[in-house]
């Protein structure tokens, strides 16, 4: 990265999953987790469709200050692989903060979501952050993350019994699953311009459940874009060692995080510099794929 310039200022607009049933997604996350539809749901404009492979529709819904888009391609799609764990390489979370994680891991469960975490949320040692994590995978396999700060006051009683519960806050970050630590950082940072924040590593019975991954021992680094909007997370499962797998851009699995740049001619000069392939720019927007294969788009944003 000597003699690079900085990148340009980008920050992570939303997070995009693709999905089978809208009704079906856009009801759990309404309903399981607060999110508010923003609009109806819309045909993508072609030169949209063009760039991410096929026609689609899509929903964007608001948690607080950020944003989720939901996307159903009309053409098959293939389902998220049953059998996926937090260390394979296709494996993307994103995580809401929230205040009474208990009641909202139980909601989640009612509406629908699978729990991915043993033995309800856990409380990670102060080593790997002190925060309260529970993971689970909504309707469509998708996994998130619910996420308590280690400074939250506990939460207060319900005032009736038809009270409802607390619903999530924000979407804090999004993180990927990578297989080398050291050269994912160098393109998202030299690349993207993304900026280093912290690192630790997370292991321990703790971890172990959080992630339903035994013997689990995973390099957490934080990448800080922009704001306003959530931040990036690179997991490198140090161990076990998680499988790779191609995505097609209309596949469940292949989420997307959607990031806005004032400057993405400037962007598109960068990948080459680290060996990295090509954006595919159709208009204002353009696609690309980091080494592991996880899927970003790049709009351009005045």
């Amino acid at each position: 990265m000597t003699g690079m310039p900085p990148g340009p200022g980008i920050r992570i607009a939303r997070i995009a999953l693709n999905v089978r049933d809208m009704g079906r997604a856009a009801a759990f996350y309404q309903h399981a987790l607060g999110f508010t539809p923003l609009g109806a749901v819309r045909p993508a404009t072609r030169e949209r469709a063009a760039l991410l492979g096929g026609p689609f529709e899509s929903l964007t819904m608001a948690l607080g200050d950020t944003r989720l888009e939901l996307s159903r391609f009309l053409a098959s799609s293939a389902p998220y692989p049953a059998d996926s764990r937090a260390n394979d390489l296709w494996f993307q979370h994103f995580a809401i903060t929230c205040h009474d994680i208990a009641a909202l891991a139980h909601r989640v469960t009612d509406c629908g979501g699978r729990p991915i975490t043993r033995q309800g949320p856990q409380k990670l040692p102060s080593a790997s952050g002190g925060v309260t994590a529970y993971k689970f995978r909504d309707p469509d396999g998708h996994p998130l993350e619910l996420l308590a700060p280690a400074d939250s006051p506990p939460p207060a009683p319900l005032q009736t019994p038809g009270s409802p519960p607390a619903w999530g806050h924000a979407i804090d970050h999004t993180a990927l699953s990578v297989s080398d630590c050291r050269r994912a950082m160098a393109f998202y940072e030299g690349a993207l311009g993304l900026s280093p924040g912290t690192q630790h590593t997370n292991i321990g019975l703790e971890q172990e459940r959080l992630d339903d991954l035994p013997g689990a021992r995973v390099r957490v680094v934080t990448l800080l874009a922009a704001p306003p909007g959530p931040h990036l997370e690179l997991l490198a499962y140090e161990q076990p060692r998680g499988r790779r797998r191609a995505l097609a851009t209309t596949d469940i699995a292949a989420t997307r995080t959607v990031l806005e740049t004032a400057d993405l001619a400037a962007l598109e000069q960068r990948p080459a510099a680290h060996q990295q392939a090509p954006f595919r720019r159709v208009a204002d927007a353009a696609m690309v794929r980091d080494e592991d294969g996880h899927w970003l788009l790049i709009e351009q944003v005045c």
